[in-house]
């Protein structure tokens, strides 16, 4: 019987505590606005920039010789330490080819000459003698009674003889093998005791005064470049070329002032890329700061300078959407979806955009995910920045 005795119990229970709600002050309405994004802007800057067109190559000798052999024979002599790396001046000896036989040609070429040349005096001797015999006759001349053919033939042959031995005296001189200019030694290709013949590459030089960097350019970047055409009288564009060297926890950055030379006539139709050449003056001209020689095969990253845009808004990456729009935050505080028109990168983490953005607008530079034309948003609480 007494456990039945909680039943009601409990019913008085629930029947107290709904009298007290009932009896209770009723609660007071509160009005909930729903919780604002939060957007972090910048303010446009509208300013002139220069646009700087980044593309990397190797750098390489603009001029390379092969310097050979112009005549045949042994090579008894070569100049000392002369191997790859070696630098050399202009007109410097580098090799020697064995001159006995040219030698003994230079002297059978000027006893040629002597005989030659001793028979033309001869003829005209006997020309002159024949003519004054006929101006006492007062008969009519006859040009073989004269001499004239014997002294023509003898004034071609020490033509003939002059040009022996000038040939000679060339392929003496040419035994001694001369660097054509200043420059540093690529390889060697022959060695003391070896038979050579005309034509033969003895070694390859080449030039330390410049070298160039072969580039590619993409075909969106040439409105915007000063372009080396004469006819069109365009000026060779500043370039800068920057090398990277060193550990990667210790790389140093050396740089070279270089200059947009030319560019080739024909853009690749695969990739649309126009192939240009960037001179660089005196890279192994040592600076204060003990700047390594431009090295040829090294790879380089190469800036050309381009033109001047006005007007133009630098915009990081980070504030672009999906489809290329952006975000501003009105008077409001309301978005605003904007196309722009993003021409070309500001560094590595920037676009510049010459259309799209005003002076003084408050651009989101972290979009939302979601968001829609008009909604309200609330202003990040970090002060606001220039957008550089």
């Amino acid at each position: 019987m007494r456990r039945f005795l909680f039943v009601p119990i409990l019913l008085a229970a629930f029947a107290a505590v709904a009298l007290l709600v009932a009896l209770g002050p009723e609660p007071e309405a509160q009005d909930s606005e729903p919780a604002l994004p939060e957007v972090p802007v910048r303010t446009v800057r509208l300013d002139t920039q220069r646009v700087v067109v980044t593309v990397h190559g190797t750098a390489r000798p603009a001029r390379r010789t092969g310097v050979a052999a112009r005549v045949a024979g042994e090579i008894v002599w070569a100049a000392d330490a002369l191997r790859a790396g070696t630098q050399v001046a202009e007109e410097t000896p580098l090799f020697r080819v064995r001159q006995t036989r040219y030698a003994q040609a230079v002297a059978e070429a000027r006893s040629r000459l002597a005989e030659a040349e001793l028979r033309l005096l001869r003829e005209r001797a006997a020309r002159e003698l024949a003519r004054s015999e006929w101006e006492r006759t007062g008969a009519e001349p006859d040009p073989l009674a004269l001499g004239v053919p014997q002294l023509a033939a003898a004034e071609e042959g020490a033509a003939a003889a002059r040009a022996a031995l000038e040939t000679a005296e060339a392929d003496l001189g040419n035994t001694e093998v001369r660097a054509p200019h200043a420059g540093l030694v690529a390889s060697r290709d022959a060695e003391v005791g070896e038979w050579v013949t005309p034509g033969q590459r003895l070694l390859e030089l080449f030039s330390l005064e410049v070298f160039e960097v072969r580039v590619s350019l993409p075909d969106a970047a040439l409105p915007l470049l000063d372009l080396p055409f004469r006819e069109t009288g365009g000026r060779a564009s500043p370039a800068r070329v920057t090398a990277t060297l060193g550990p990667p926890d210790a790389e140093v950055r050396w740089t070279w002032e270089g200059r947009l030379a030319r560019v080739e006539g024909a853009m690749d139709p695969a990739t649309r890329f126009l192939p240009a050449v960037v001179e660089v003056a005196g890279p192994y001209r040592t600076t204060p700061d003990g700047r390594p020689p431009l090295v040829a095969g090294m790879f380089v990253r190469v800036e050309i300078e381009g033109k001047e845009f006005a007007d133009v808004a630098t915009v990081p990456v980070s504030a672009f959407r999906a489809d290329g729009t952006v975000l501003v935050v009105d008077g409001e505080d309301r978005i605003r979806i904007r196309q722009v028109d993003a021409f070309w990168p500001a560094g590595e983490t920037a676009l510049l955009v010459r259309s799209g953005l005003a002076a003084g607008d408050r651009l989101v530079v972290s979009p939302p995910s979601m968001v829609a034309e008009g909604m309200r948003v609330r202003i990040a609480g970090s002060p606001e920045a220039a957008v550089p």
